[in-house]
């Protein structure tokens, strides 16, 4: 009987147990979550309504100064009678708007001075122009608040708001303004109701240095912020380092944890922070927690006393079910265990049933999704028996190859994380959009993906659907060099190449590792479809164009001779889709125009990826954005891969590397002309092109002729 208490206790007791305390732990996770947030959030109000009463403390004169700075004849009024306005203007808005104004001021930009301010108290050098108020009044056409600085006049730390005086004409003639003592500020925060219920919280004022001008503690007053080594404090002065206008974080101080933040005023460089002790705020959480404990233990108590009391009728029945745990525990699921009994024990045990049951298809889904990816294929699997067996089925299917065009080149010299960003955004927008045409992504390795339609299910309209895959493709790259633009990363273009034929589809691999994919002939020709497809260009085969030749688009048809096949092959440039798809893809070929000097170029071609270390002299005569003509002694021959390196005119420094595809080759006055696509520029290169193009003065040094002196 001991035993099958401790069984029982064991298999019973000890989930309650894991439960409740789970759910507490859950429980306090979420409460903490909850008041931190509440707390966070009156903590950024209360500093808020600080910032607020600062802000309008030095924004309550700003119309008036407007007002007086645009006056036409400020600037001409007699010294005493601009002083008697000044006085009672201060005291005036003094009353009227609560603004403790030190002084109103002029200064002109012949050097005079006048102020609402005792004349003595005024120094003898005091020179208004050389004043931070000044200049940065003069800087600006909107009224200016200065950091705080001690005033000659009064001797005390004062913020000065001025705005530049203008006559009729819009001349500037002098800066108008005011100056609010520090005092005022120190005289609103405490009005401030922060959190009235928690003890021990702290209000301070402070400069962009970290200097504090107030706090709630008199002996911190002018020391500065961090000094000591506490780890809130070393936070916030951190935050003031990197220029934070609001932050709020939570560190410790004296050991303890405290929730800190600042927020800066719109005006100037003056900070108020809030320092709340998370001890107290917490501690109503806290208490609550102890009691879900008391009670939780309690329960606990009771329940183990009716279970040990319940040993004895049900021992049999639980004995069943802690062997059969046992062998779930090893994954021998085995058969179905007898109900024996109708009441609460019997269901346990149907329960128990259905739960193993449950257990077995996940394992076997687990195990399918393991080999598997695509939705369709595991349907298709789970429906059938021999779903996991290697081998396949003869199978028409349209096959989409797509490559980033100089992808190696581009990505050469940046970062791998950055190149992993890149490529993972551009990946992840496109095997998007295979999905959504219901495409089966069959590789995908660096930066090129392959994907088939047709399988594993029929798909009469497989060749159209290819085709609409590839030109949302094309127009997904628009949006996906936008964020890249605004990133920092390099423009990406796209080549692809579709081809329809039959295949083997099916199981791949082996009984530990399995996909699903399609080999055959046509894969590969698909491949070198895809290879003469320049940036922004969708090439199908004379297959897939032969199902879909009453809705397509064509904008060229391309003759090329591939090794391996007689015979010119022909392939389609496909520029949009009729309906039901009626989608278009944009052209963007643009017609090179003559530059005024040609640029010497030394040509090299490039062989599967290759190249060649000897090259040909040449000129750079025509130029786009995209294309380009050069002049070559040598015939290039179409769809060549080569590399242009600019040369300075001596034909002896190198300026950088471009890479292109040629289009068109033909013979000309200089030898051959070839009109080529860019398939990547480097950026010093980009820039002396651009500069040529748009006809700029100056393209750099080394482009220059250099002036020879013959020697006699």
């Amino acid at each position: 009987m001991k035993k099958l208490r401790t069984k029982f206790l064991l298999y019973i007791l000890m989930p309650v147990v894991l439960i409740i305390t789970l759910t507490g732990i859950v429980s306090l996770f979420v409460a903490y979550r909850i008041v931190f947030a509440q707390l966070r959030e009156l903590g950024e109000l209360a500093i808020q309504q600080a910032v607020d009463e600062i802000d309008t403390t030095l924004g309550t004169g700003l119309e008036t100064l407007h007002i007086l700075a645009i006056h036409e004849g400020m600037a001409n009024l007699p010294a005493n009678q601009l002083r008697t306005i000044f006085g009672e203007l201060r005291e005036k808005v003094g009353a009227d708007r609560k603004l403790p104004i030190e002084s109103i001021f002029l200064g002109l930009l012949d050097g005079r001075f006048v102020t609402s301010a005792d004349p003595s108290m005024v120094p003898p050098d005091y020179e208004p122009r050389f004043q931070p108020w000044f200049i940065s009044a003069l800087d600006s056409d909107e009224a200016v608040v200065t950091p705080p600085y001690l005033s000659p006049f009064s001797w005390q730390l004062v913020v000065t708001v001025a705005h530049k005086v203008t006559d009729r004409k819009g001349t500037v003639v002098g800066v108008l303004g005011y100056g609010v003592p520090l005092t005022a500020f120190r005289q609103k925060i405490p009005k401030i109701k922060v959190v009235e219920q928690i003890g021990e919280t702290v209000f301070s004022l402070f400069l962009r240095d970290g200097r504090y001008l107030m706090h709630t503690s008199e002996d911190k007053i002018g020391r500065k912020l961090g000094e000591s080594s506490e780890d809130l404090h070393v936070r916030m002065r951190q935050a003031l380092g990197e220029d934070r206008t609001t932050w709020c974080s939570v560190g410790t101080i004296d050991g303890t944890s405290w929730f800190g933040a600042f927020q800066k005023s719109r005006y100037t460089d003056l900070y108020v922070g809030l320092e709340i002790p998370l001890t107290a705020a917490l501690k109503p959480m806290y208490d609550l927690w102890g009691a879900y404990l008391a009670l939780g233990f309690a329960a606990l108590l009771a329940l183990s006393v009716i279970l040990v009391t319940m040993a004895h009728k049900i021992a049999r029945p639980v004995n069943m079910l802690s062997a059969a745990a046992k062998r779930l525990r090893r994954g021998d699921y085995g058969d179905a265990l007898p109900v024996i009994t109708r009441d609460e024990l019997g269901r346990l045990i149907e329960a128990f049933n259905s739960m193993a049951e449950g257990l077995k298809q996940r394992d076997f889904i687990r195990d399918t999704f393991g080999r598997y990816v695509p939705q369709e294929v595991v349907d298709r699997l789970l429906e059938a028996e021999d779903g996991l067996l290697l081998g396949g089925e003869s199978r028409e299917i349209s096959m989409l190859m797509s490559d980033l065009r100089g992808f190696t080149a581009l990505t050469a010299q940046m970062p791998p994380e950055k190149v992993l960003y890149l490529l993972n955004r551009y990946l992840a927008r496109m095997v998007e959009i295979l999905l959504d045409h219901k495409a089966i992504v069959d590789e995908i390795e660096g930066d090129g993906i392959l994907a088939f339609f047709g399988a594993p299910e029929p798909m009469e309209d497989h060749p159209a659907r290819a085709v609409a895959c590839a030109l949302a493709m094309e127009a997904a790259m628009d949006q996906i060099n936008h964020l890249n633009q605004t990133d920092g990363l390099p423009r990406l273009e796209m080549g692809i190449g579709i081809n329809t034929g039959t295949v083997i589809v099916g199981n791949i691999g082996s009984e530990r590792r399995t996909k699903y994919g399609a080999v055959g002939s046509e894969v590969n020709f698909t491949g070198r479809i895809e290879s003469y497809a320049l940036g922004g260009q969708i090439l199908i085969s004379e297959a897939t164009y032969a199902c879909i030749e009453d809705i397509t688009k064509i904008r060229d048809v391309i003759s090329v001779e591939m090794k391996g096949i007689p015979g010119p092959v022909n392939l389609y440039d496909v520029g949009g889709l009729a309906a039901p798809y009626n989608v278009e893809l944009p052209d963007l070929t643009e017609t090179p125009r003559p530059i005024k000097i040609p640029l010497p170029v030394q040509i090299r071609r490039v062989d599967n990826k290759v190249v060649a270390p000897i090259g040909n002299p040449g000129r750079l005569t025509h130029l786009s954005e995209t294309s380009a003509l050069v002049d070559s002694e040598v015939d290039l021959g179409p769809h060549q891969e080569i590399r242009i390196d600019i040369l300075d005119y001596s034909r002896q420094y190198t300026q950088g590397e471009a890479f292109g595809k040629v289009m068109t080759a033909e013979s000309s006055e200089h030898g051959f002309q070839a009109s080529l696509r860019f398939t990547f520029v480097s950026p010093e290169i980009r820039r002396i092109l651009r500069a040529q193009l748009y006809g700029a003065v100056t393209v750099s040094a080394p482009l220059q002729k250099p002036n020879v002196t013959k020697k006699a």
